[in-house]
């Protein structure tokens, strides 16, 4: 899929998402370069019946958010490399229909961070049941909201996409 840009169930043909959505409710990508927290957070994710796909570091998230219909991605904040706010940047600048949940060890985020566009919550660790539940909840509100929100508006092009078509001028 080199080139490609998945990002959003709203470009699929609609009888796909039709039976993706009778399999399940959603994928939520969770990403921690921790693996311990992927497992638990993963294994917890997927027992609430969403599909789950994970991601070590913040370029693996991303190249996952662009190849995959991802709901929700559940993001670490502190992480080696590229970290979770450089990561929810890039996703609402490439894929804008995702929601975005950030895991931290603060009690209290920065409102700077926690109202970037598609930002829904914030889950603090050590983490709980009740609470990913309700903030992944509340996540795929907003994916609905943000998919009919840009539903209809012209997307970019990736590039390739448009490799072997001729336009004329006449």
């Amino acid at each position: 899929m080199a080139g490609h840009q998945f990002c959003s169930a709203v470009d699929q043909p609609k009888r796909f998402t039709e039976n993706m959505a009778e399999q399940i409710p959603g994928t939520i990508l969770v990403v921690d370069d921790d693996e311990g927290v992927r497992r638990v957070l993963s294994r917890w994710v997927s027992d609430m019946g969403y599909g789950v796909k994970t991601a070590g570091d913040a370029d693996t998230a991303l190249e996952i958010a662009r190849d995959s219909a991802i709901d929700v991605a559940l993001c670490d904040i502190r992480m080696p490399g590229h970290d979770g706010i450089w990561l929810i940047d890039q996703i609402g600048r490439l894929c804008p229909d995702i929601a975005m949940v950030l895991a931290t060890g603060l009690v209290e985020m920065d409102p700077m961070v926690t109202l970037r566009h598609g930002v829904v919550g914030y889950i603090v660790k050590p983490f709980n049941r009740e609470d990913l539940a309700q903030v992944i909840k509340r996540g795929m509100a907003e994916r609905k909201r943000l998919q009919a929100q840009h539903r209809g508006r012209p997307r970019m092009l990736s590039e390739g996409e448009l490799d072997g078509f001729v336009a004329s001028t006449e």
